[in-house]
C-alpha cells in the first residue's frame, strides 16, 4: 500500500523553509548580515542561527574529545586506551545530547513565544466582535435576589 499523504511540512513557527544546504546556507548569511544590525528587532534570528549554533557544538564535542584522548594517551597507554574505547566516545555523546537538549528547549521557548504574539491578535479581535455583538443582546437575569427576612 503506497502512502499518498503529503510530505510533512516545517513549523512556521520557526521560519525554516525546506532548501539545499548550500542555498539555507547562503540565504543564512544574507539574514545574518541584515538582521545583525536590525536594531529594533522585528524578525528573530536566533530560531534559524540553532543548526549552526548545533553544528559548531559538535565540532567544538568532538575536538575535546580528542584532545581528552590525546590526554590520556600522554598519560599512559592503558588511560589513552580507555579514553579511546569508552570515556572519550561517552562524553562526546553525553556532550552532544545535553547540547541537543538546550537548544531544543530554547526552540521551544522561542515558539511559544510567537504561538501567544499570535494568540494576542486572534483575542484582541475576538473582544472587538463579542463587545459588538454584546451591546444589541437583551440584559436577561437568571436569578433572583432573594432578601433575608
Amino acid at each position: 500500500m503506497v502512502d499518498q499523504s503529503p510530505p510533512p511540512q516545517p513549523d512556521p513557527a520557526d521560519g525554516v523553509k525546506p532548501t539545499s544546504l548550500r542555498q539555507s546556507a547562503a540565504e543564512l548569511g544574507r539574514l545574518f548580515a541584515r538582521q545583525l544590525f536590525d536594531l529594533q528587532m522585528r524578525e528573530l534570528l536566533t530560531t534559524r542561527m540553532l543548526p549552526i549554533i548545533y553544528g559548531l557544538a559538535i565540532g567544538f564535542a568532538a575536538l575535546l574529545t580528542v584532545y581528552w584522548i590525546v590526554w590520556g594517551f600522554g598519560q599512559s597507554w592503558g588511560m589513552g586506551i580507555a579514553w579511546l574505547l569508552v570515556i572519550g566516545p561517552a562524553l562526546f555523546v553525553a556532550v552532544v545530547t545535553a547540547i541537543r537538549v538546550f537548544l531544543e528547549f530554547v526552540m521551544t521557548v522561542f515558539r511559544i513565544a510567537l504561538f501567544l504574539e499570535s494568540l494576542g491578535g486572534q483575542i484582541e479581535s475576538i473582544a472587538g466582535q463579542t463587545e459588538e455583538i454584546a451591546e444589541d443582546l437583551p440584559r436577561i437575569q437568571f436569578w433572583r435576589s432573594r432578601k433575608r427576612e
